[in-house]
């Protein structure tokens, strides 16, 4: 999904680029747009709507064919709704075909029959289609502008028509050898699947059933090959109305439409809509079919219009009377509307950052002479130039707010309906530009019907901020415009007084007359050029302010930690249990009684470990936590689950990672005893002998050995050139130190040189590990020493196991069908060890033999990936990541190598 929406964004960035590279050419095609003769367009769009009438017969016929009676009107309509649900889905191209089938199976039909017919549809269509296809090539061939990208995609649409033509043959006639093709692909694609951790992507019965429809629907063709001929002349019929529609728009913009022409144009567009990384070619035909067009021998001008608007008649106009029967059609309660409907967001962003352009391209060129004049002669307001100024800032606010109507921003959705009933005003204004005040309109009307899909909200001291500086700003800039002219004067041509200057500031921005202040000097156009800036910065930054996630700006209540508390004590299951309940937590709560301990930085909202809660709230509470960070504004992850609920995950919409493993010692077999254990009993032996001893401290502990305890602490941070890690870890807080149990060696003299402290599982019979610290300087072996007198301590009070903590990205990417994330992860575990040692931490917690449980990260989308990690660094570096990483490598790179030099 999100790959989608990036190649949205590079395709509109990528648009915009090529209209500015043709920017002498806008003029032109404006005025090919207002001579066209809009008489022929209507034709065009009444042919185009027999077209899709003629689809509906498509699949009228093709139902027949298998015994399921339907009615046009409800076919027509649905064949609407598919284009839109096409469109907007996750799996475009193929949820539209479902609305069939589910029509069909909500009047009592069979779904493999149903299935069958909406292939014999696709089967007609196709093989008409390439009929033409083959004529369109020939064509560029014989015009030598037939393009390397062409003939790639037609190969593509060739081999599936293939596929399915020998698909169908095989279903007639070796219905086995069929079953057996499809199983071998279906293995294969789930192999490769399992790269990227969706081994399943194809179910195991999908070979069986497709095999079952491709079988049956063969037979029913050859059974009746009348009916089929008569499905074949149907859909060829329909691609010939939509040619003669083309043709009318030729003649709508006084262009010769030649045979050849035409088929070569009509043919790329259908084939580049079909065979596109886009759903249904957005994006793709608009960008490419103007070239296509002008290779053909149209003008620039004329060959956008004509592609643009045969687009908008036979695309993007069905798709938006699609939506209105989507929402109408009460048959539609499947999964498909609601894909449809979570997509309707995005595509009310895409359409503002379109429009956005094209309120910058509206106000960059001039209007058409002819308006201009009727505004002059009957307008009494004299705005048309602050007009075009208003106009480019509208549209640079509309692209600004696309991207918080995609994050479904309650206060992008106010501003941007604001701004474009600006719009629709200042289009009229500056020069009667209906059409974009039309379009400005459509949109207005679309976001309106979708209001209650933006229900993300904004951080309220973030909006009072931006706006109060807002006010602030505009109120410096103008005694910064007037203060200047005033004291400036000699650098203008015209010379006024004090207020004479703030009219002219006042002007400046809204442009209701000609003020008349010319600037005569250089440094007079750079004045003027500055006010400008300091108003789109103020603009800029208002926006950004009004735009913001919510942000966390208090720590948890008192009571929330209170009920916190509670739930953790009895549900609590892991070694993270503890750690939620420090004070850099917030916390959801679950209707069902469960918790959630995170942290928020930037957009996302960090959980640590699974909720904590009743087992039977679990998937309730983690799309409960989705939910409450869409509305504030929040990308949701968690961090360290186990491997329990990972179907709950997926079912929520996350995907997961294998991060890790954490070490597990199990204390009932852990013994010094045997020659596996020799080491550790060798380890035993020396610091007995030595006089040292390993004391278990139990809370509270007294003021003297907590002084002790953080000096060691301290002197560990300096040696390892760290601040306390927080998030997944506890710190050497001093109520926290003081009760818990800490396992301690003592020296000979009865000084401490090295400790770790003891954590609850609260409702697993497991103690974990949390803080390990030592002297600069101790006896080789002391740490092994310390967790042996742990673990034998533990196993004496009745422990069934001892968590060693989480080993990261040990054990991740070794297998070769491993999703690529985690064999990059393993790269960095096998060669990155600047920052922290990976290996060496996994090495000494390998030595007591531990069983190794898998760890994992949730996450929404692989583009949030680098998000979520930057999140976990400022949350465990504790908003400290400058003095944490950066402040060390600077050393490390200039000042140790300078002294070793």
């Amino acid at each position: 999904m999100n790959l989608r929406r990036w190649l949205y964004w590079l395709l509109l960035i990528g648009f915009l680029w090529l209209v500015i590279r043709q920017f002498n050419e806008i003029e032109k095609i404006t005025k090919t747009f207002a001579q066209g003769q809009w008489q022929w367009v209507l034709v065009a769009a009444g042919l185009l709507l027999i077209n899709y009438a003629l689809y509906a017969l498509l699949y009228q016929l093709a139902f027949a064919t298998v015994g399921i009676a339907s009615r046009m009107r409800d076919l027509l309509a649905i064949t609407f709704a598919s284009i839109f649900v096409n469109a907007t889905t996750p799996t475009a191209g193929t949820t539209g075909f479902a609305l069939f089938i589910d029509d069909a199976r909500r009047r009592g039909h069979s779904s493999t029959r149903s299935t069958v017919a909406v292939l014999t549809v696709v089967v007609a269509d196709f093989g008409a289609f390439c009929l033409l296809l083959v004529v369109g090539l020939v064509e560029l061939f014989r015009l030598h502008e037939l393009q390397f990208y062409e003939l790639i995609a037609a190969l593509l649409l060739f081999l599936l028509v293939g596929a399915m033509a020998t698909a169908l043959g095989l279903g007639l006639w070796r219905p086995r050898w069929l079953h057996h093709v499809l199983r071998r692909l279906q293995q294969g694609v789930n192999y490769v699947g399992g790269w990227v951790r969706h081994p399943d992507w194809l179910t195991a019965d999908w070979s069986e059933r497709n095999a079952a429809e491709f079988t049956t629907a063969a037979r029913v063709m050859a059974a009746q090959p009348h009916k089929l001929a008569y499905t074949v002349f149907v859909a060829l019929t329909l691609h010939i109305v939509a040619i003669l529609s083309l043709y009318t728009i030729f003649l709508a913009f006084h262009q010769p439409a030649h045979f050849g022409v035409l088929m070569a144009a009509y043919t790329m567009t259908i084939l580049l809509s079909i065979i596109s990384p886009t759903p249904s070619g957005m994006g793709i035909v608009e960008g490419l079919m103007p070239v296509i067009y002008v290779s053909l021998g149209l003008p620039i001008a004329a060959a956008t219009i004509i592609s643009l608007t045969f687009r908008g008649l036979s695309f993007w106009f069905p798709m938006l009377i699609g939506f209105i029967m989507l929402r109408r059609l009460t048959l539609f309660r499947a999964p498909e509307r609601s894909l449809a409907e979570q997509e309707q967001t995005h595509l009310a962003a895409i359409i503002t950052a379109v429009m956005g352009i094209v309120n910058l391209l509206s106000g960059a060129t001039p209007g058409l002479a002819y308006r201009v004049q009727l505004l002059v002669h009957y307008s009494p307001l004299q705005i048309r130039h602050g007009g075009h100024l208003t106009a480019v800032l509208a549209g640079f606010a509309l692209l600004v707010l696309a991207q918080g109507l995609w994050r479904r921003k309650q206060t992008a959705w106010l501003l941007t309906v604001g701004i474009l009933i600006l719009s629709i005003l200042i289009h009229l204004v500056k020069g009667l530009d209906y059409e974009e005040a039309m379009l400005a309109t459509a949109l207005l009307i679309y976001l309106v019907t979708q209001r209650s899909h933006f229900h993300a909200l904004s951080d309220q001291p973030s909006i009072w901020q931006g706006v109060w500086a807002l006010v602030g700003a505009l109120a410096f800039t103008l005694a910064y415009g007037a203060i200047g002219f005033y004291l400036l004067d000699r650098h203008f041509r015209v010379h006024h007084d004090l207020m004479a200057d703030i009219r002219q500031t006042v002007t400046m921005f809204t442009q209701f007359y000609d003020p008349g202040l010319e600037p005569v000097t250089g440094f007079g156009r750079y004045f003027v050029s500055s006010i400008y800036g300091v108003g789109a910065v103020t603009l800029g930054y208002a926006l950004f302010m009004l735009l913001r996630p919510v942000l966390v700006r208090t720590p948890a209540s008192a009571s929330e930690r209170h009920r916190a508390t509670q739930i953790v004590q009895a549900y609590g299951r892991s070694s993270l249990a503890r750690f939620a309940l420090f004070s850099d937590k917030s916390y959801y709560f679950s209707p069902g009684g469960s918790v959630v301990a995170y942290v928020v930085k930037r957009r996302t909202a960090l959980a640590l470990g699974d909720p904590i809660g009743p087992p039977a709230d679990r998937a309730t509470v983690i799309l409960g936590f989705k939910e409450f960070c869409t509305r504030n504004d929040w990308a949701a992850a968690f961090y360290q689950t186990l491997p329990d609920d990972l179907e709950a995950y997926r079912a929520a919409g996350f995907d997961f990672l294998c991060i890790g493993h954490e070490a597990i010692v199990h204390l009932k077999n852990f013994s010094l005893a045997g020659s596996d254990n020799k080491s550790m009993r060798t380890v035993v032996n020396r610091f007995t002998k030595l006089g040292y001893q390993a004391i278990l401290h139990e809370p509270p502990l007294s003021d003297g050995l907590l002084r002790e305890l953080r000096a060691i602490s301290d002197e560990w941070l300096a040696m390892m050139q760290s601040n306390e890690k927080r998030f997944s870890l506890g710190w050497f807080d001093d109520d926290y130190i003081h009760n818990s149990p800490v396992m301690a060696v003592h020296a000979p003299d009865e000084a401490i040189v090295a400790f770790a402290n003891l954590v609850s599982e609260y409702q697993r019979n497991e103690g974990a590990v949390d803080l390990m610290r030592r002297r600069c300087a101790i006896e080789n072996g002391t740490m092994d020493f310390l967790f042996i007198s742990f673990f034998l301590w533990a196993k004496a009070r009745g422990y069934a196991s001892f968590n060693l903590g989480l080993s990261a990205l040990a054990g991740i990417g070794e297998r070769p069908n491993d999703p690529a994330v985690e064999r990059a992860l393993r790269s960095i575990y096998e060669h990155v060890n600047q920052f922290y040692n990976f290996r060496g931490l996994h090495e000494f917690k390998e030595k007591f033999h531990p069983e190794w449980s898998p760890r994992y990260l949730i996450y929404r989308r692989p583009a949030s990936l680098l998000g979520v990690a930057l999140t976990l660094q400022w949350a465990s570096s504790g908003d400290n990541m400058f003095d944490e990483y950066i402040v060390p490598w600077l050393k490390n790179r200039f000042f140790y190598n300078k002294a070793t030099a």
